[in-house]
């Protein structure tokens, strides 16, 4: 076989785009790092817990569900830091990574026209879908550790009245990367599956909006408690990782990322771009 039939990996082109996500990447790490501490400036202070606690306790069933649920019941120190983990704004900065990178190196190249210049050198389509879904993948998970390393920045600055477990923080934060990379997986499918920006776009929104707030119902009305099993996060679910390591639930996320990846590398690779 020659060396063209079988061209190398395209590092240029992960180096390329790593450095044209980094900037945006580094701005929700950011943000996300400096939520944490912040909550954990609040509540290393009893006044401002009792404060925190009282405003709480006044918000709807519905918006303490979203804030995290059983966790915030605990009424302790590390379930009030485990809002910074579960709240809508962190969320709101994954779900922008996790959509618009996949969307934008995939579906915003085709629709822009760069992606004839891309595979016009020695690369391939499937090269191409691996350099995006190596960085979305990454770029999610890593995300999850720097909110982690946020709590442990947290710990070193403040003296709380609790102690912190740090080992339930880590596997929230293992376990949340492993959500975030399969919302990204899914990105990753819409991105290779249609060929406009806007539709790849509104498909992975939706996805993740209906998740979320069927998880926020399921949650908080009895009658739909049923439906808890159906969306994605209700496989980390946070009360449940103060025992251990959930391994099923990991393994079926993991199957669930694979499965997406996989797919969406098969309809990428079948397609006719508009070159």
């Amino acid at each position: 076989m020659s060396h063209a039939a079988h061209p190398s990996f395209p590092f240029a082109l992960l180096r390329f785009w790593l450095v044209r996500i980094l900037p945006v990447w580094c701005g929700i790490a950011l943000l996300i790092f400096l939520m944490q501490i912040a909550v954990s400036a609040i509540v290393h202070d009893n006044e401002k817990v009792k404060t925190m606690l009282a405003f709480i306790d006044m918000l709807p069933s519905i918006v303490k569900s979203a804030l995290g649920g059983e966790m915030l019941r605990l009424g302790n120190t590390a379930g009030l830091i485990a809002i910074g983990y579960n709240h809508p704004f962190v969320l709101f900065l994954y779900m922008l990574f996790a959509v618009g990178t996949p969307t934008g190196l995939l579906a915003g190249e085709v629709q822009r026209g760069t992606m004839e210049l891309i595979l016009s050198r020695s690369v391939t389509k499937t090269q191409v879908y691996l350099c995006a879904g190596i960085l979305t993948l990454a770029g999610m998970f890593a995300l999850d550790l720097v909110m982690f390393l946020g709590t442990v920045a947290a710990v070193h600055i403040f003296t709380f009245k609790d102690r912190v477990p740090l080992d339930v923080f880590f596997r929230i934060a293992i376990n949340g990367g492993l959500l975030a990379s399969t919302f990204g997986a899914f990105a990753l499918l819409c991105a290779g599956t249609f060929g406009r920006l806007y539709a790849a776009v509104s498909v992975a929104v939706a996805f993740l909006v209906v998740n979320y707030f069927v998880a926020i119902l399921s949650n908080w009305w009895p009658r739909m408690a049923f439906l808890q099993p159906v969306t994605l996060f209700y496989l980390i679910d946070s009360s449940n990782l103060w025992a251990g390591w959930p391994l099923r639930n990991m393994g079926i996320l993991t199957g669930i990322l694979l499965a997406a990846v996989a797919v969406g590398a098969i309809i990428w690779h079948r397609r006719d771009l508009p070159l």
